[in-house]
């Protein structure tokens, strides 16, 4: 069997021994589909959306919204968000504030997934500035 490599101890190793399980824990897998409800209205939707980029931006300020996005090809299954938390029904209040979700423009299905401790995918802060267009 193979060492684990120390500065990456929540990957498998080449010969394929897995992760030792003090490198490894539970998160909350969130996948959005498009719901039942889809707003006729434009200025409706737009609410809605709203209220969802709103309520996720809340989730990561309070550090329990990791990774978060659309995907990008049109089928029901619209987004992802990977929750820092073993608890669905704790992830499931935090999205209670969504009014797209509530409204039924999304649905929630959630999933525990095993991963890295630690995992993250580095985000731009807000107060990063924009590139400029050369003039």
């Amino acid at each position: 069997m193979s060492p684990t490599d120390p500065l990456h101890p929540g990957r498998p190793t080449g010969e394929g021994e897995p992760p030792p399980e003090w490198a490894m824990r539970t998160y909350v897998l969130g996948l959005l589909y498009r719901g039942p409800n889809q707003p006729t209205d434009d200025a409706e939707r737009d609410e809605l959306f709203r209220s969802h980029m709103s309520n996720s931006a809340r989730m990561y300020e309070a550090g329990k919204l990791l990774i978060a996005g659309p995907l990008m090809d049109k089928t029901d299954l619209r987004g992802i968000w990977i929750f820092d938390s073993e608890s669905i029904e704790e992830c499931e209040k935090l999205v209670s504030g969504d009014r797209a979700v509530t409204a039924g423009m999304f649905r929630v299905e959630y999933h525990p997934w095993y991963s890295a401790k630690g995992i993250t995918i580095k985000r731009p802060d807000v107060a990063d500035i924009p590139p400029t267009t050369a003039r």
